[in-house]
């Protein structure tokens, strides 16, 4: 716009017209054609999202994994039906005996069909004689039981094989399922033994003692208290205390403080 006292038409930076110096203000900038373009869009990267969604199901399948190891992974006390947890029938302080043929003598006795604890073997003990030698069936066996919180009575039952060799193995034969029952007032119990378990046997002075029980890896025991299982575990590497022997041609019996079982001869061959 020209100066309204001289009609010059320009201005200086400061804002003053360049021939009578009449204050105008700044000069303005000449007008644009157009508007300014704004600046583009940040470009996203193309390979954020898929890297996220690939993060999310790796997390999803590491999970899975750690689920089902920990949930239905291969394990053995499932496959057996075990419950795991504590057997309520006292424990002997001497669960698994040492491959010695002269085992720590022991006060404490357990629940198992004649296997309870640990007894001493006199000095050279031998096999055990000819009667000692062959296949004997239970046909009763009665044992001082000793249940947690509960107290210490008499379980009886029968079924079992012993298999005594010459070379002093015993093989002490519980089939599918050999049960000793017993009972506290309105409670009633059960000890069921499945399986085997072979003991090293030295006889002296007309008693047996065990050693190096070899356990069925198979075999299992279930504690029954009125008809609900409160255990069932593997079967336990227990060692018998030495038992007293009376044997003959066609009859044997075994006993000691805990325990007394008849049996008969079924084989003189084991």
């Amino acid at each position: 716009m020209p100066c309204p006292r001289c009609g010059a038409t320009g201005v200086d930076p400061a804002g003053y017209c360049v021939q009578c110096r009449l204050f105008r203000g700044p000069a303005s900038p000449p007008p644009q054609a157009f508007y300014p373009v704004p600046p583009p869009p940040k470009q996203r990267n193309p390979l954020l999202i898929p890297g996220i969604v690939f993060g999310v199901v790796a997390l999803l399948l590491a999970a899975g994994v750690i689920v089902y190891a920990v949930v239905g992974g291969d394990s053995p006390a499932a496959d057996q039906g075990l419950t795991g947890g504590t057997n309520p029938v006292v424990a002997p302080s001497l669960t698994a005996a040492p491959d010695d043929p002269t085992p720590t003598p022991t006060a404490t006795v357990t629940a198992t069909p004649g296997a309870s604890a640990s007894g001493s073997a006199g000095a050279s003990p031998t096999a055990g004689p000819s009667c000692v030698v062959g296949v004997f069936l239970e046909e009763q066996h009665t044992e001082q039981v000793t249940v947690l919180n509960t107290g210490t009575f008499p379980f009886s039952g029968s079924g079992a094989y012993h298999r005594y060799t010459d070379s002093g193995r015993v093989t002490l034969d519980y089939g599918d399922g050999m049960s000793l029952r017993g009972s506290n007032g309105a409670n009633q119990y059960e000890y069921i033994f499945a399986g085997y378990i072979s003991y090293t046997y030295k006889y002296e002075n007309g008693v047996l003692t065990f050693s190096s029980p070899r356990p069925d890896p198979q075999g299992t025991e279930t504690f029954i208290r009125n008809g609900n299982v409160d255990f069932k575990g593997k079967l336990e590497a227990r060692v018998p205390p030495p038992m007293k022997v009376n044997c003959g041609g066609v009859a044997m019996s075994l006993s000691n403080q805990i325990t007394t079982i008849q049996l008969r001869r079924t084989s003189k061959a084991p």
